[in-house]
């Protein structure tokens, strides 16, 4: 049995038009992603934030969650459930900011 190599001249190269649609395909399906915000008050009494998860959102309006430490991860119906769950931490108020929003709106959503 001889093995062959595959020749990539053989595969005909799509036309210039099919990969400009395969990029429309990837950019209008990319999920966005967004950062799950830690807003806390420190031992001296002042604010403090950290960003204790990053996700992804979905088309769909789903969100897969995964904390910055790796501990976890969660798959949830939608993004802003994410700053819910931190919010039910004492003391923690979660939000979400999305890092391509425009500046003037501070990123944030929930």
């Amino acid at each position: 049995m001889v093995t062959v190599a595959p020749n990539s001249s053989s595969v005909p190269e799509p036309p210039h038009s099919f990969r400009d649609e395969i990029h429309a395909l990837v950019n209008a399906t990319t999920p966005r992603l967004f950062a799950v915000v830690e807003e806390y008050t420190t031992e001296d009494g002042d604010r403090d934030a950290r960003v204790t998860a990053w996700g992804l959102a979905h088309e769909d309006g789903s969100a897969q969650v995964a904390t910055v430490s790796g501990g976890l991860r969660m798959s949830l119906r939608n993004p802003e459930r994410a700053a819910q769950l931190i919010s039910m931490c004492p003391g923690s108020v979660g939000s979400l900011v999305w890092p391509q929003a425009e500046s003037g709106t501070g990123g944030l959503l929930a």
